[in-house]
């Protein structure tokens, strides 16, 4: 059943503003807990926002047609029965009674309204029970709202096959909901127990076809019917036992998808059935791959092999390679999904997630994230990114997913590390990531993990409190962060970020040239750093997005080589450009078709029109250089690639000064329509890039900031006309930062003469009129 809310007046205040009746209640259908309590605007739009801890008073404004939100240590009852009528617990309002008719889900109506949240991920089957107290009025006291829990729990939950305990995490979250805090819970299937495995082999194959022992995480094949099974069975028991359970607000599937790349027998006989599925006969299969080539024409489905590891190493058929990529993501979507309908069906009023890993590129995430309501991710700046600033570009993916705010499932509250360790985090750089993310989109923070581990693989995964449990530094650096984003909530709900530049992402585009890389350099995610960095140094912010969204929102789009080209992907872009947009191209564009087979046109083939050029010989250049001069004399070393570009129509904006491409063309710019295309046939320093796209901004007319240091991330957030800028040193160092003219500060100090002066680590929020 799926849930909307409407509303009927029953009392009108007076004029004279007599105290406000009390709420009458609410009525549900079908037992539904009511997990919330609402906000009701003068235009009758109802959201909702949690219960616990928080309850409804009138505006003091003359209107009186709102209801304001207030914290307290007031618990609101909750409602569970049928068509039964329930009063809050001391909550006032002005006068409406609302009802639940079947439309969408109570969480979509909760998401018009966005709730910033401040949470943590929590192990109470780590702990004795006798502790469990003490973290929840440490986490209420630092300002936590939502825990995630379970997601590694399932030998607790079911100890032996088909008898279930869920006492222990009852038991926890009454401990937690008793402090006004909220839960989302994980599926446990990332762990499968000891008893499933002793039982059934369903252990992925490598690519040798050796299986993966007990031990780890991940050790299942997603594709086993057996896997298959006890997932579902776990999921529904852990749903139907929660679905009503007031503290439960949502669920988190598995734990940090990646594609099912197994090469078990069960995953064999399942790919040969899609590629029959998708081909039809194996004589379109044998045309679609070329396997004609080294006499690979295949006369039975079972002859094709995996991708697995031959006497030729792993070059198999780049097409038989893009193929098993493709079901390989697919496999584990189809994993998913299946819980995702579990959910749906006992708990339509929860929200799902799933806790992405940022860049990681194994799968698929665009369709991964289509059942979810939304993306939520686990980012550790000081263990993946070379500087914090990276984790920026990975925020922007996140939310170009779904292209909507994300979660942070899992943000870094210390030291990282398994057998080795990374760096300490400096004191005010957990509070700085936290507002990094929010800055991006976030409108959660949940940080990985309340209590550091005393046993098992990640004892040195630090959490915010140390492994003896008392709370220190890092944990009054969260409970910081924890009071400013609960006091800016009301600013910053609904918000998001909204750019006018945007960078294409792919993830088969990615897939095909980890196949064949070629040269190194040439991978997906450096071309997207190339753009993406130089953008972030010039002060504009972006979007990462797939071709598949409304291209026509941006004024300018860089795409990194977009080397499998479709028709349908070749018309976006010819219209985009056509429509007034300003389209940046990269080498290697155009080079093969859907089927990871090379096309016959002259590069950038489908778009060669568009774009005025074609690509008259390239040179794969690795890690050699060569030099380029800008028509406005500017020299830049340039490497990776090199194209030289013969013009049909575009006009000459850079030349190769150096080797037998000397005076050709490297970068070319074509008005085509009522926009253009710059066509880039090399890859440069850094100053190329921010000497190139900074007139590009200006021709494309896009706002941007200017004089932002390297280490300060400029953000902004908008809604209705409001914007909010936030500005994160990242770094060491105090910087002066310039701001716009007419700031209202909402965190940090007040601007002198145009400038802040943020010191190492420090945030500045502020409200831009």
């Amino acid at each position: 059943m799926r849930q909307s809310a409407s509303i009927q007046r029953v009392q009108r205040l007076s004029p004279e503003g007599r105290a406000p009746p009390r709420l009458k209640g609410v009525r549900l259908g079908r037992s539904l807990a009511l997990q919330m309590v609402l906000w009701v605007t003068s235009d009758s739009q109802v959201s909702l926002l949690p219960a616990p801890g928080e309850i409804l008073r009138q505006d003091a404004s003359p209107s009186l047609a709102k209801i304001l939100l207030i914290h307290t240590s007031v618990r609101c009852l909750t409602v569970a029965a049928t068509f039964r009528l329930c009063p809050f617990a001391q909550a006032e309002a002005c006068g409406y009674r609302v009802f639940l008719h079947s439309n969408e889900t109570l969480w979509d109506i909760r998401a018009r309204r966005g709730i910033m949240r401040v949470g943590v991920d929590y192990y109470p089957e780590h702990w004795e029970e006798s502790r469990w107290q003490i973290d929840a009025r440490l986490m209420r006291e630092a300002g936590i709202s939502v825990v995630r829990l379970a997601e590694f729990s399932w030998c607790k939950m079911e100890p032996e096959e088909g008898k279930y305990d869920f006492g222990w995490l009852d038991r926890a979250l009454e401990v937690l909901y008793k402090e006004g805090i909220q839960a989302v819970l994980g599926t446990p299937t990332a762990t499968p127990p000891a008893w499933l495995h002793q039982r059934y082999d369903i252990y992925p194959r490598d690519a040798r076809r050796y299986p993966l022992g007990f031990g780890t995480r991940l050790q299942r094949c997603l594709n086993h019917p057996v896997m298959r099974r006890y997932s579902r069975l776990i999921t529904e028991a852990m749903v139907s036992h929660y679905a009503n359970h007031p503290a439960v607000i949502g669920w988190q599937t598995d734990n940090e998808f990646e594609a099912n790349l197994c090469y078990c027998d069960v995953c064999a006989d399942l790919f040969r059935q899609w590629l029959q599925r998708k081909y039809g006969s194996l004589e379109a299969l044998n045309k679609a791959w070329g396997t004609v080539f080294w006499s690979q024409e295949y006369s039975s489905w079972s002859q094709i092999p995996l991708p697995w590891v031959a006497r030729c190493g792993q070059s198999h058929n780049p097409s038989l390679w893009l193929d098993y990529r493709r079901f390989a993501s697919e496999s584990t979507v189809s994993f998913q999904r299946e819980q995702v309908e579990i959910i749906r069906r006992l708990a339509p009023h929860h929200f799902i997630t799933h806790n992405f890993m940022g860049l990681h590129d194994s799968m698929d995430y665009f369709a991964l994230a289509e059942d979810l309501d939304f993306v939520s991710w686990d980012n550790y700046p000081k263990g993946n990114w070379e500087e914090a600033g990276h984790a920026a570009l990975a925020h922007d993916v996140m939310r170009g997913i779904k292209g909507k705010n994300f979660w942070v499932m899992e943000e870094q509250s210390g030291i990282t590390g398994w057998e080795h360790v990374g760096r300490r985090p400096a004191p005010g750089q957990i509070r700085a990531w936290a507002w990094q993310a929010v800055a991006h989109g976030a409108d959660a923070v949940v940080f990985f993990r309340w209590r550091s581990c005393l046993y098992g693989t990640e004892q040195y995964w630090h959490g915010i409190l140390n492994h003896d449990g008392v709370p220190r530094r890092r944990y009054r650096e969260v409970a910081r962060f924890g009071e400013e984003m609960n006091r800016l909530s009301a600013e910053l709900d609904g918000t998001t970020p909204n750019h006018q530049v945007a960078i294409l992402n792919s993830y088969e585009q990615n897939w095909a040239l980890q196949i064949q890389p070629q040269v190194s350099g040439l991978r997906w995610w450096d071309q997207v750093r190339r753009y993406y960095h130089s953008f972030r140094r010039l002060g504009a912010g972006v979007d990462i997005v797939p071709i598949e969204t409304d291209l026509k929102r941006y004024r300018l789009i860089a795409v990194p080589s977009w080397y499998i080209l479709t028709e349908r992907d070749a018309h976006s872009l010819t219209d985009y450009v056509r429509e007034g947009g300003i389209l940046i191209l990269s080498p290697r564009t155009g080079v093969k078709d859907e089927r990871n087979v090379c096309r016959t046109e002259p590069l950038p083939s489908l778009l060669r029109e568009a774009a005025g050029v074609e690509v008259d010989d390239y040179d794969p250049l690795g890690d050699a250089q060569n030099r380029i001069r800008l028509s406005t004399g500017e020299e830049f070393t340039v490497s990776v690639w090199a194209d030289a570009l013969l013009l049909k129509g575009a006009e000459e904006v850079a030349v190769y000064t150096h080797s037998i491409f000397a005076g050709e063309p490297a970068i070319a710019r074509h008005r085509y329509g009522k926009g253009a295309v710059y066509t880039f046939g090399t890859y440069g320093e850094p100053a190329l890039y921010d000497t190139l796209l900074g007139r590009i901004l200006d021709e494309a007319r896009v706002e941007w900031l200017t004089g932002i240091p390297a280490d300060v991330d400029a953000c902004w957030r908008e809604k209705d006309g409001t914007r909010i800028l936030f500005l994160i040193n990242l770094g060491g160092e105090e910087r002066a930062v310039p701001v716009p003219s007419e700031v209202t500060p909402l965190l940090g100090t007040s601007p002198q003469q145009g400038t802040v002066n943020l010191p190492p680590y420090e945030v500045g929020i502020y409200r831009v009129r």
